[in-house]
C-alpha cells in the first residue's frame, strides 16, 4: 500500500483494457509494437513516450500503458511487469506569494493516469460509477496518508529543507476520464526567493508513481511581484545502474526511499 492508497494493480490493467475495442485496440497494437521494439531500454519514459507519438483518442498514453502491462503479464513473463513506476501522474505547481514578496506555500494540482483512476474509481464505487460526493472523499483520505511524506513535496532554501506546515485546503473530482487533486502545502516559516536560492520538486519517494510537470507551462507564480522570478525547469538525468533498478523493481520488494529522487525534476526560482 502506498500513501496513495494504491496496492498492487497487476489485474487492473486487463480490467481496463477489456473495456476498450476497435479503432482503439488497433491503435494501441500499434504502439506495443513500437515498445516492444525497444523493450529492453528502461521503462522510464518509454512506454509514454511511444504512446503520446501513437495519436489520439482520449487520454491514449494511460490506456497504453494498460495493454501493455497486460499482454506483458501473459506474452513475456521474463519481464518484470511491476517495474517501477506503477502509476502516472501530470503534476501542475503555483509557488504562492505574499505581498512582501515572501513565498508562503505551494499549491498542487494532480492528474492521474486513466489506469490509477480506474482502479481507484473501481473501489471507491463498489463497481459502480462514484458519485460527485463519493469522489470527493478521496482527497482527505490522500492528505492524512500524504502527511507524514511531506505531501511528496521537497522544498529547499539554501539547499536546506523548509518544512511545510498542515494541510488543510484540499479537493478531488473527476476531469474527464482522470482523477484530479488539488491542495495547497503552506510553509511552516515564509521564505524570501531573493536572499534565499529556492527550489522544489515533487515525487514518490519509492518512485512507485512517476510524477512530472509536462514542461515550464505546468509551474506559475501566483502573486509573486511583477517579472521579480523566474522559474527554471530541470530534468533528472537518472544514471543507467538506477535505470536498471528501477526496471528490476518488483513489486514485493522492500521499497527503496531513495529511487523517486533519482527521477525527481527540480524547479529553481531565480529572484530579484
Amino acid at each position: 500500500m502506498t500513501p496513495l492508497g494504491t496496492q498492487d494493480t497487476h489485474t487492473a490493467p486487463c480490467r481496463l483494457f477489456a473495456r476498450r475495442h476497435g479503432q482503439l485496440a488497433r491503435r494501441l497494437a500499434r504502439c506495443l509494437a513500437g515498445w516492444l521494439a525497444g523493450w529492453r531500454a528502461p521503462v522510464h519514459g518509454r512506454i509514454s513516450g511511444t504512446c503520446r507519438r501513437s495519436g489520439r483518442l482520449g487520454s491514449v498514453a494511460g490506456v497504453c500503458r494498460a495493454l501493455t502491462l497486460c499482454l506483458l503479464a501473459f506474452l513475456l513473463p521474463a519481464i518484470s511487469v511491476h517495474a517501477h513506476p506503477h502509476s502516472w501522474i501530470d503534476v501542475r505547481s503555483a509557488v504562492l506569494f505574499a505581498d512582501d514578496g515572501r513565498i508562503t506555500g505551494l499549491e498542487q494540482q494532480w492528474t492521474f493516469d486513466e489506469l490509477y483512476t480506474s482502479y481507484v474509481v473501481e473501489e471507491m464505487g463498489g463497481g459502480k460509477k462514484p458519485s460527485a460526493k463519493v469522489v470527493s472523499q478521496f482527497a482527505p483520505k490522500v492528505i492524512a496518508n500524504l502527511e507524514p511524506f511531506r505531501y511528496f513535496v521537497d522544498i529547499t532554501a539554501d539547499g536546506k529543507p523548509v518544512k511545510p506546515a498542515r494541510v488543510t485546503q484540499y479537493a478531488s473530482e473527476m476531469r474527464g476520464q482522470r482523477l484530479w487533486l488539488r491542495f495547497v502545502v503552506p510553509l511552516a516559516s515564509p521564505i524570501d526567493p531573493r536572499r534565499q536560492a529556492t527550489a522544489f520538486s515533487v515525487y514518490d519517494p519509492t518512485y512507485y508513481i512517476a510524477m512530472e510537470h509536462a514542461d515550464l507551462r505546468a509551474v506559475s507564480l501566483t502573486g509573486a511581484p511583477s517579472a521579480a522570478c523566474q522559474p527554471a525547469l530541470e530534468r533528472s538525468t537518472p544514471s543507467p545502474s538506477v535505470l536498471a533498478r528501477a526496471f528490476s523493481m518488483d513489486a514485493g520488494a522492500p521499497a527503496d526511499d531513495t529511487l523517486g529522487r533519482q527521477f525527481a525534476q527540480k524547479v529553481v526560482l531565480t529572484c530579484r
